[in-house]
C-alpha cells in the first residue's frame, strides 16, 4: 500500500480508539464518544489522502450511493452476521411472550438494521437495535455518500478558506449544542442530535476533510525538529485527556450532554490526527509499531463483533452465576473479540482468494 493509503501512526491511533470502544462497553462509557470522534476524524482525513489525486466520481445520487456501498461492502456481510446473532435475543423474547406488537417491532428493527437507517429515525427504539454498534455504520454510509461532492468543493478552496470553513462549521456546531443545552432538551434528545444524527456528524467529518486537504497541500513544508513534534503530540494527548476528564466528571457546560458527546472532543481528535500524520514525534513512532498495526487491521471486524459478544457472555455468566472482576472481564472480552476478528478476517481472505481463482478460470 502506498503512503497515501496507509499512514502507520494513524492506524495505530485507530487501534487505540478501538480499544477504548471495547473498554467503554465494559464499564467506562466516557471513552466511547472520544473514540468515535477519533474514528470520524480519521475517516475524513484518510479519505482525502486516498482520493485527493483521483479523478472525480460522476455526480448524482446514484453515484453517491454506489460509492458509499463500495466503501462499506467489505464489512456489510459481518454486519448481517452479527445482526442475526443479536436477533436471537429478540426472538427468544417473542417466544416467551408472543404478541403482534412484538412481531411488528422486531420486523421494523430488522428492516432498519438491514438498510442501515438506525440513525435517521429519532427514536431510541431503533438507535441501538439488534447490534447496537452498527449505528456508526449507518452514519458512515451517509458520510461516504457525501464525500465525493464534499471533496470536489474543498479542492477548490485555498488554505485560508479551508481554515475558515473548518472554523465556521465548528462554531455552528457549538452554537447548535448551546441551543440544545439552553432549550433544556431531554438527555435522549440532546444525545441523538449531537452524537448520533448523521447531519450533525457531517460537521466534524467536514472539519477532518479540511484538515486532510491542508495536510495534502502542506505536508512537505514543516521544518520543525522532531523534539518539537514530540512536544506537540504530547500536548494533543494531554488535551484529549483533559476532555476525557471533563466528560467523565461531567464538569461545567462542556460536561453537559449537548457537548460531551461530540464538540468537546472534535478539536483534540482532529489535532491529534494531523500531528500523528506528520509522523515526526515520539508518539507517532510508538503508534507505528507492529502490534498497533496488527490490531488496527482487526479493529473494523472487532468493532462490529464485540458488543454482541458481550451480550452472550453476560447471558452465560448469569446462567452460571459467575461474578468476574471488571479487569478480567474486559481482558476476556478483548481477547475473544480479537480471536473472532482474526478468524473472520482469515475466512474472508480465503473466500476472496477462491473467488479470484474462479474469476481467473
Amino acid at each position: 500500500m502506498t503512503d497515501k493509503k496507509l499512514i502507520s501512526s494513524l492506524q495505530g491511533l485507530r487501534a487505540v480508539a478501538f480499544l477504548c470502544v471495547v473498554i467503554s462497553h465494559c464499564g467506562a462509557p466516557w471513552l466511547g464518544p472520544w473514540a468515535i470522534s477519533v474514528f470520524v476524524a480519521l475517516s475524513g482525513f484518510l479519505m482525502v489522502c486516498n482520493y485527493y489525486d483521483r479523478p472525480r466520481t460522476a455526480p448524482g445520487l446514484q453515484s453517491a450511493i454506489a460509492f458509499s456501498f463500495k466503501k462499506i461492502r467489505r464489512l456489510y456481510p459481518l454486519h448481517l452476521i452479527m445482526m442475526a446473532a443479536a436477533l436471537l435475543f429478540v426472538l427468544k423474547g417473542l417466544l416467551a411472550q408472543p404478541s403482534a406488537r412484538g412481531v411488528l417491532s422486531c420486523a421494523a428493527q430488522l428492516a432498519v438494521s438491514i438498510f442501515l437507517l438506525q440513525t435517521w429515525i429519532p427514536s431510541s427504539r431503533f438507535w441501538f437495535c439488534l447490534n447496537g454498534v452498527a449505528w456508526y455504520l449507518s452514519v458512515q454510509a451517509f458520510l461516504y455518500a457525501i464525500f465525493p461532492t464534499l471533496l470536489a468543493v474543498l479542492k477548490k478552496a485555498d488554505a485560508r478558506k479551508l481554515r475558515c470553513i473548518a472554523a465556521a462549521i465548528f462554531c455552528v456546531q457549538c452554537l447548535f449544542s448551546l441551543a440544545v443545552w439552553k432549550a433544556g432538551l431531554s438527555g435522549k434528545a440532546a444525545f441523538y442530535l449531537t452524537y448520533l444524527c448523521p447531519l450533525f456528524r457531517a460537521g466534524d467529518f467536514t472539519i477532518s476533510c479540511c484538515a486532510g486537504c491542508l495536510y495534502h497541500s502542506r505536508k512537505q513544508e514543516s521544518t520543525l525538529p522532531r523534539s518539537a513534534f514530540s512536544l506537540l503530540e504530547l500536548g494533543a494527548v494531554l488535551l484529549a485527556g483533559g476532555c476525557l476528564f471533563i466528560a467523565a466528571k461531567q464538569t461545567g457546560v462542556l460536561g453537559a450532554v449537548a457537548f460531551r458527546y461530540n464538540v468537546l472532543f472534535t478539536p483534540s481528535a482532529v489535532l491529534l490526527v494531523w500531528l500523528l500524520a506528520m509522523g515526526k514525534g515520539f508518539i507517532s513512532r510508538l503508534l507505528s509499531a507492529k502490534p498497533f498495526l496488527w490490531l488496527a487491521q482487526l479493529s473494523p471486524y472487532g468493532f462490529l463483533i464485540h458488543q454482541v459478544l458481550i451480550r452472550y457472555m453476560e447471558r452465560v455468566a448469569d446462567k452460571l452465576d459467575i461474578t468476574v472482576q471488571p479487569v478480567v472481564w474486559t481482558l476476556t472480552v478483548f481477547l475473544l473479540t480479537l480471536c473472532l476478528s482474526w478468524f473472520y478476517k482469515a475466512l474472508e481472505r480465503r473466500v476472496r482468494q477462491r473467488h479470484a481463482k474462479v474469476a481467473a478460470q
